[in-house]
């Protein structure tokens, strides 16, 4: 029915103007099975005075070739968009969905890959049901038109009110489309992914009072043991943490075994370890790893093509080293890259989700040499590059990884202690206890955490698995 409305506005547009018997026979041959649509065509043309003066006039023709191609190209990616659905969405519903408040009018889901943002997109497309209409940027039918042209059309002729575009950094122009989208069809929902988060943010921050962001975590440890085992535990706060840990732990230790911290930490950050093997699902990780070396890297900066070969080992050497050994130096000479360059590379990467930094902050001088701890942002990392990796490096990343993915709480590197957490203006020191650590006296207000633990055993020892129920 909408199809038939959009040819009938074109006849009546297109046949009050001036035809020639050769506009006609490419106007029938386009629009086959509509004939009886012509009798509109045929009373309009009868009002024309010059029907002769057409043959010289071309744009006519160009517009319905136009047309005529926008609307085989929604034809085929709706067809791309049903198999897509068919195959990609699930009964499970991320934590993070629950987040987003799709209201806003403009939405950007954001994190690295494979952390189902394909899956939360085509989930609220299918909630939505009519008037939404969901594509990826990646495509070839995109890449060959305007994205703000397509999107114009799919709103002016198919009643499209919600527009779902996944990988939206693909597309060559984004940015400049997108803010034509944004600025031109304001009634028009806008929800769109990126994982290249640089190129993309710099870009919100000239639009953040109309783009509402929302980062789609890793899989948490509770989403893990939902998925896995169905079981339901819920998330815990810092604060009750620290406040009631030997409660908590109590609790919740019931319903815990030692194996699903294991499974955890090896390959259940990523919900594509629901289908794989570990050999499966390191291959797959290292891909994807690789892939924001070469390709995400390259896109934000013009990269030399050696350089970038070089960089590829940088998350090798941090995996297999402690972060106390890790600097700017250390890095530089393993890989044989200019240290500036280095430097830079890490901070984008920390940009982009792969690598977790914590700066000393106590002092200023601190901040101008930029004294920080480098670690892989989460542990699926480090066993992918080395399946012995140090228990001390896996704790201290992940204990950094669940607190940088709280907001409103910031983590840094103290005088003395391990970490430095700061909640609410108020601010916690932390030392990652194991049994081979040399002992020291500790302030009354540092916290110990220790991994070798299932129950708190004081009111400032806590044990370290409490932190994955953070998030």
């Amino acid at each position: 029915m909408a199809e038939a409305i959009c040819w009938k506005n074109v006849f009546s547009y297109i046949s009050t103007e001036c035809f020639s018997f050769l506009w006609l026979i490419a106007l029938m041959r386009m629009s086959a099975g509509h004939e009886d649509l012509w009798l509109i065509m045929i009373n309009n043309i009868k009002n024309s005075c010059f029907i002769s003066i057409c043959v010289y006039n071309h744009n006519y023709i160009k517009l319905l070739v136009i047309w005529n191609t926008m609307r085989n190209t929604y034809i085929l990616l709706k067809q791309v968009e049903q198999n897509i659905i068919s195959t990609e969405v699930r009964d499970y519903y991320r934590d993070d969905y629950y987040k987003i408040d799709w209201d806003n009018n403009v939405v950007w889901l954001f994190w690295e890959r494979w952390v189902w943002k394909t899956t939360i997109l085509l989930q609220k497309r299918l909630e939505m049901k009519d008037n939404s209409f969901y594509f990826s940027a990646d495509s070839a039918y995109i890449k060959s038109h305007w994205l703000f042209e397509f999107v114009f059309f799919c709103y002016r002729n198919f009643t499209i009110k919600t527009i779902f575009i996944d990988e939206i950094f693909k597309y060559s122009n984004w940015k400049q489309e997108l803010k034509n989208i944004i600025d031109s069809i304001p009634q028009l929902k806008i929800i769109f992914s990126g994982s290249s988060s640089m190129a993309l943010y710099d870009w919100v921050i000239d639009l953040w009072r109309r783009v509402y962001d929302y980062k789609i975590n890793t899989l948490s440890f509770r989403e893990y043991l939902k998925l896995r085992y169905n079981i339901e535990l819920s998330r815990i706060t810092f604060d009750e943490i620290i406040n009631n840990h030997s409660e908590i732990s109590i609790d919740y230790s019931l319903k815990l075994k030692d194996v699903y911290f294991a499974e955890y930490l090896k390959m259940w950050a990523y919900p594509f370890g629901l289908d794989l093997n570990f050999n499966s699902f390191a291959n797959k990780l290292l891909k994807t790893l690789n892939r924001v070396i070469l390709e995400d890297l390259a896109y934000i900066k013009n990269f030399q093509t050696h350089s970038l070969d070089k960089l590829s080992k940088l998350l090798f050497f941090v995996a297999n080293s402690t972060p106390s050994e890790l600097s700017i130096n250390h890095l530089s000479k393993k890989i044989w890259v200019d240290k500036n360059l280095v430097d830079n590379v890490i901070y984008m990467l920390s940009k982009i989700w792969t690598i977790n930094l914590v700066q000393k902050w106590d002092k200023i001088s601190e901040k101008v040499r930029k004294e920080y701890k480098i670690f892989l942002c989460d542990t699926n990392k480090y066993y992918v590059y080395n399946l012995e990796n140090d228990k001390w490096i896996i704790r201290e990343a992940f204990f950094v990884s669940e607190i940088k993915k709280m907001d409103n709480i910031d983590i840094s590197l103290p005088s003395k202690q391990d970490f430095k957490i700061t909640s609410n203006k108020k601010t916690f020191l932390f030392e990652i206890w194991w049994k081979n650590k040399q002992s020291k006296k500790y302030s009354k207000d540092t916290y110990i955490i220790k991994d070798d633990i299932i129950i708190s055993e004081n009111e400032h020892t806590i044990p370290l698995w409490l932190f994955w129920f953070l998030n």
